[in-house]
């Protein structure tokens, strides 16, 4: 089970980083990132960093809004933290608004 969750979210982070190089609309962002962001909370360290490194690419390329430039960045500083589970309210709002605005509702992250 945890290989398939690990392929799944390699798949989602090889279609995140690849929409950098695209032009992304506002919401490919959310439909890609919300999953990967499920994933990785369920999966682990690697799933973390795999998904933390695709979002940097992401939100390095200067091609987002400020609205999902915003949900990206506080999407990295939780996958980046030590404990996920200590993060700002206000944060964890934003992104769990941000997934649910745009059809997603998250899974692991409450």
């Amino acid at each position: 089970m945890r290989r398939v969750a690990t392929a799944l979210l390699t798949v989602l982070v090889l279609g995140l980083t690849s929409c950098a190089e695209a032009n992304i609309e506002p919401q490919d962002v959310h439909r890609v990132g919300c999953p990967a962001l499920d994933g990785a909370v369920a999966s682990g360290s690697v799933a973390k960093k795999a998904t933390v490194a695709g979002l940097r690419r992401l939100s390095e390329s200067s091609r987002l809004d400020p609205e999902p430039q915003r949900w990206i960045d506080a999407v990295i500083s939780v996958l980046s933290s030590s404990d996920p589970a200590d993060i700002p309210a206000d944060t964890r709002q934003l992104i769990i608004d941000g997934c649910a605005k745009n059809g997603y509702p998250l899974q692991n992250l409450k």
